[in-house]
């Protein structure tokens, strides 16, 4: 049985994007590439991110700002006789620091709210970054295009 692979309308993407809390960073310095799972936030247009300042992410990020972020949903019990049904979101941008304290006060509020966490529960790192914003460890991601694909109630085999 072939796949019936759908995009996604604008809307459906904001939904989406929406519901998920977690992502993953796609990042090349050149020669190699790396990826890691992050929380997000989703403003409706970008993405923003929380990111250490330190580590292998960092150099990765140094060296290159063009970026992919991909967010999916799969199926419970994916391709075990339940059907292989999922949806994907790929973000290509590129990292910009937030660095202006009222943007760092915006981003913190709107990761709270997104990720469900109780406004203020981000105050400790809110005070702490307000303190030094230069080496702020809220990113954004400035989406240039967004793909999707979505397949639903895909089965192979005899039952299919």
């Amino acid at each position: 049985m072939q796949a019936e692979l759908k995009t996604m309308t604008q809307e459906q993407i904001k939904e989406f994007l929406n519901a998920q809390r977690v992502g993953l960073l796609s990042l090349s310095d050149g020669k190699s590439a790396y990826a890691v799972p992050l929380g997000y936030s989703f403003d409706g247009k970008d993405i923003y991110l929380t990111i250490g300042n330190t580590g292998r992410k960092m150099d990765y990020i140094n060296a290159c700002r063009n970026v992919c972020f991909v967010v999916y949903w799969m199926q419970d019990n994916f391709g075990v006789k339940t059907g292989m049904s999922y949806k994907s979101v790929i973000c290509d941008g590129v990292l910009e620091q937030i660095t202006r304290p009222e943007a760092i006060t915006r981003t913190v509020r709107q990761a709270e709210k997104h990720l469900g966490f109780p406004e203020g529960t981000w105050n400790g790192l809110l005070e702490k970054t307000l303190q030094n914003p230069a080496n702020s460890p809220f990113w954004k991601i400035n989406v240039s295009r967004i793909g999707s694909q979505t397949v639903g109630d895909f089965r192979e085999g005899p039952e299919a």
